[in-house]
């Protein structure tokens, strides 16, 4: 008798919850975890490794995140297997695939990303500026925001329609301008596409055949950052969002 298919469940940032909730099925298991935790990356490997052990049954993990600063490194799968996208961040999940990453950046470098859920989630430099200000007066902020985000040219939102992009540009733009004000940041809006998310969600189903756009990660495995590594690319550290 051939043994029962592991269920599959999913374990993702929020971010992505709107998107997934229109892709998933209606009957399988997800979690989401705090968009916030890709600030801090061991929250969020410790959130990860909770939300994991905490699945009774062995399954398969989808697990909705990029390598994020590092913040999935020493994740441990258990009884699981994991699988991941091998992309540095979710921009590039966003984006469609790494190699769309990697041409962004080449062709723009220094651009920080933006997408409906993380500025629902208030998690963008004019937010922070403002959290700065409120804990630590107006001069502690100007030079806390001034160092995270200094380095950065380019506003870009990503958004997977021209309707949604139209619905998050007041938001987005006011972002927009808080940055052009402070560092010319030139802003720009890009429609990205769930190509990378379907292959994600049918790649439980041919795990042999997961091909390098993914990392699995078998039963008593850990996650380790040069997993998501190609061929040239050097072992991140942590950074925040962007390029």
């Amino acid at each position: 008798m051939n043994p029962s298919p592991r269920p599959t469940v999913v374990i993702a940032c929020r971010v992505m919850q709107e998107l997934l909730g229109t892709m998933l099925p209606a009957d399988m298991k997800v979690t989401y975890q705090d968009i916030l935790l890709h600030n801090t990356p061991k929250k969020l490997a410790a959130a990860l490794q909770a939300s994991i052990d905490a699945e009774p049954q062995p399954s398969t993990i989808i697990v909705g995140y990029g390598l994020c600063g590092n913040g999935l490194v020493g994740v441990k799968s258990g009884a699981h297997t994991l699988v991941i996208p091998r992309t540095h961040d979710c921009v590039a999940i966003f984006l469609g695939s790494h190699q769309r990453y990697v041409q962004r950046f080449f062709a723009n470098p220094n651009t920080y990303y933006l997408t409906r859920g993380w500025l629902e989630a208030k998690d963008e430099p004019l937010q922070d500026y403002l959290d700065y200000v409120r804990d630590f007066g107006e001069e502690s902020a100007d030079y806390l925001v001034e160092m995270k985000y200094h380095h950065y040219r380019r506003l870009c939102m990503v958004g997977f329609s021209r309707q949604e992009l139209d619905e998050s540009r007041p938001m987005a733009k006011r972002v927009a301008d808080f940055c052009a004000q402070r560092w010319d940041m030139q802003y720009e809006e890009v429609i990205g596409t769930t190509s990378l998310l379907e292959a994600l969600l049918v790649a439980p189903q041919r795990l042999e055949e997961a091909g390098p756009e993914f990392v699995v990660v078998p039963p008593g495995g850990e996650i380790e950052a040069a997993m998501f590594m190609r061929e040239g690319e050097a072992v991140p550290a942590p950074a925040a969002r962007g390029e």
